[in-house]
């Protein structure tokens, strides 16, 4: 608990008992004034005898929604921080969390950790804002810039808006606004000098290095940047080149400074604006430097928020494309038939978006922009096999097959590359022995994968209790029989013999809460692919499955991983 948390009034509202419970339970310790509500009605009228600073809310409810309350609550209260809940996102939904002011827009089901931490970043935003001690004017001015900040729906307009009025404030001749493009990973410069905009893509190898190498995190507010000040950012102000790249000024006038403006949330940096100021201005403008560096906060949520949009729009199209298909088996759920089968298939496919997301956010923390499409074009990929695999599952008489000529070993690699991250290996060893030579292999890569993930994922299951966890993959080519052999070991609980006459057949498995579908989808895949499977398993001592398969002779494609 901090000595500002008993100062902070939240209130939950969700129309699900449990969530509001579990909300509560994750904050009750923090020290916070915490109430609850069940539905909009029920908040409203505790918020007409309740100053609220945090509102923790659910979006789809009725007869009042999550984004109407949250309306209604800034009109009582206009100072008020937004966390959106849902278990349904999609575009619109999102947008309308950004117009309100959301500091975070959290999916169901969650973790506690996730609403705690969630919870840390909107108090400190909170508590930032009570120790900002700005004038009326300054105050109306944030007020009407958030509200353009949070209504304008693209990147190029917030920077635009920004800049302006940054160097309306500070009564500038000119200002820049530095940012890193992580789609063409490269730095993009926005320019106002004399009312006109220009907009560059900084070219000079020399000066991208030097950006690169300028560590801008150093930077906590508002900052004045001349010849004298020995300024952490002082290369901005006396490398010409740099200068000339990021400041829309001609040339460096002993007359004028440079303000230097962090657009940052938190330890998050998203850009840096640079306004060109005279020197008798500066000792007027202390109150200014600090309304701007709330201002670039607010800049860098808004800018957040629209990351996060632009980075998932195709996601959530795909998804709604799902819904139908998911609604059917839903139905097929209900009444008691394919269940479990459903939910062992799809958590292979959602574990591997899942090590997609947990590589995703933690090169977007190391600013690692350049890796970011990679695993959403993988994150992508992956939900288009999940409708392929729900597809399937309307008719289970046949599994569809789309083969090409891939290289085995590499998916082989990838395969294990993005299993990796999950928490299911956390603690086990996965030695991964390839074949001297290049593998071609005639096969549908969607479906090796899944045979690949079914094989290691039982593998992990069986040494849960072991001491020694540890999985041993080879491959190796069998030229007597134009094949190769992948060969999948573990340390695990093993078969005795009984079960292991009983393996890959109808229903058979070794879990207390398995059903056996996964087994019999790997058995179907792997004679789809007039493949051999072998097992050997001593009880208590590991199991070790061998995959014989044809190689093929055509050229070869290398399909990405999903």
């Amino acid at each position: 608990m901090t000595p500002n948390n008993k100062n902070i009034n939240i209130l939950v509202v969700d129309d699900e008992k449990i969530v509001v419970s579990l909300v509560k339970d994750a904050l009750e310790d923090e020290g916070f004034n915490l109430e609850s509500a069940s539905n909009g009605e029920e908040a409203l009228k505790i918020l007409e005898n309740y100053s609220l600073d945090l509102l923790i809310t659910d979006i789809r409810m009725s007869p009042i929604n999550g984004i109407e309350l949250a309306q209604k609550a800034r009109e009582k209260h206009p100072e008020t921080k937004i966390i959106f809940m849902t278990g349904y996102a999609n575009l619109n939904s999102a947008k309308d969390a950004i117009k309100y002011g959301a500091v975070d827009y959290i999916m169901k089901p969650f973790e506690l950790a996730e609403i705690r931490q969630s919870v840390s970043k909107a108090v400190k935003i909170i508590n930032e804002n009570i120790d900002k001690k700005v004038s009326a004017h300054q105050l109306e001015s944030l007020s009407d810039l958030n509200q353009l900040l949070y209504t304008v729906g693209d990147k190029k307009s917030l920077i635009n808006i920004s800049l302006r009025f940054s160097i309306m404030q500070l009564k500038g001749k000119c200002g820049s606004i530095i940012h890193w493009d992580k789609e063409q990973e490269n730095f993009h410069v926005h320019k106002i000098k004399e009312n006109k905009i220009n907009e560059s893509r900084i070219t000079d190898e020399l000066v991208i290095e030097k950006l690169k190498n300028c560590n801008l995190n150093i930077l906590k507010s508002a900052s004045i940047i001349d010849r004298n000040n020995n300024h952490p950012l002082q290369i901005f102000y006396d490398d010409s080149g740099v200068y000339s790249a990021c400041s829309p000024a001609d040339y460096i006038l002993d007359e004028l400074q440079l303000v230097a403006i962090p657009v940052k949330r938190i330890d998050d940096i998203y850009g840096l604006i640079l306004v060109n100021i005279e020197n008798e201005s500066t000792a007027t403008f202390d109150s200014d430097l600090k309304l701007l560096s709330i201002t670039a906060s607010q800049l860098a949520i808004s800018l957040e928020n629209l990351n996060l949009l632009e980075e998932t729009q195709t996601a959530y199209s795909q998804l709604q494309e799902l819904q139908a298909e998911t609604i059917e088996l839903e139905k097929m759920a209900a009444k008691g038939e394919i269940s479990a089968e459903i939910g062992h298939e799809l958590n292979n496919f959602l574990g591997v978006f899942a090590g997609n997301l947990s590589l995703l956010d933690i090169h977007i923390k190391k600013q690692n922009y350049g890796k970011v499409d990679k695993y959403l074009t993988s994150m992508k990929d992956n939900i288009e096999n999940i409708k392929k695999f729900t597809s399937n599952l309307m008719d289970l008489r046949t599994i569809s097959s789309d083969k090409e000529i891939i290289m085995f070993d590499k998916l082989l690699e990838e395969v294990i590359e993005y299993l990796k991250p999950q928490k299911r290996f956390d603690k086990i060893k996965i030695d991964f022995q390839p074949c001297n030579q290049e593998i071609p292999f005639n096969a549908d890569s969607t479906h090796i994968q899944q045979l690949l993930y079914n094989l290691f994922n039982n593998a992990a299951d069986a040494m849960t209790e072991k001491d020694i966890k540890e999985i041993s993959v080879t491959t190796n080519i069998v030229e007597s029989k134009n094949s190769f052999r992948v060969t999948i070991k573990d340390t695990g609980v093993g078969f005795d013999s009984e079960n292991l006459k009983k393996a890959f057949q109808s229903k058979f498995t070794t879990k207390p809460t398995g059903h056996g579908f996964g087994l019999l989808v790997c058995k179907r895949i792997i004679e789809s692919h007039n493949g051999h499977l072998h097992v050997d398993s001593v009880s208590g001592e590991g199991a070790t499955m061998s995959i014989d398969f044809p190689i093929a002779t055509q050229n070869i494609s290398e399909p990405s991983l999903a």
